[in-house]
Formats: structure tokens, C-alpha cells, sequence
């Protein structure tokens, strides 16, 4: 991001994209458990693993987009 006068805007889509990151990952981890669950009759154990690994992945994730948005 410019260091003289960056614009707002561009700040508030890297943040509204690193929370849509976390939140959907963290849905895909929770739908892959849920999903696993049904498989293998492990009721809630991989909807828990699964919300933790979308939960870990979304916030690496948000974490190289700020590291790329910051390097602009």
C-alpha cells in the first residue's frame, strides 16, 4: 500500500477479503466434517477437526493476503 495518502477504499477490501477467507473456509471445514461424519458414524469428532483445520487455513490465508497487500 502507498505510504503517502493510501486509499481507504483499497484498505477495507484486503479486510472484508481476509474475513470472507476466514468465514469460508471455516463453513468448508465445517461442511467437510459434517459430511465425513455422515460416512464414517464419527458424529461430531470431524465436524470439530474440520471446523478447526477451515478455522487455522482461513486465518494463514488472511494472513498471506494482508503480506501481499502490504507489499503494493
Amino acid at each position: 500500500m502507498n505510504k503517502q495518502k493510501g486509499n481507504p477504499w483499497q484498505m477495507v477490501a484486503v479486510v472484508g477479503s481476509m474475513g470472507m477467507e476466514v468465514i469460508l473456509l471455516t463453513i468448508g471445514g465445517a461442511w467437510l466434517g459434517r459430511w465425513l461424519d455422515t460416512v464414517w458414524q464419527t458424529k461430531p469428532t470431524m465436524l470439530i477437526i474440520g471446523v478447526l483445520v477451515g478455522i487455522v487455513l482461513g486465518f494463514v490465508s488472511a494472513a498471506y493476503t494482508l503480506k501481499a497487500s502490504l507489499k503494493e
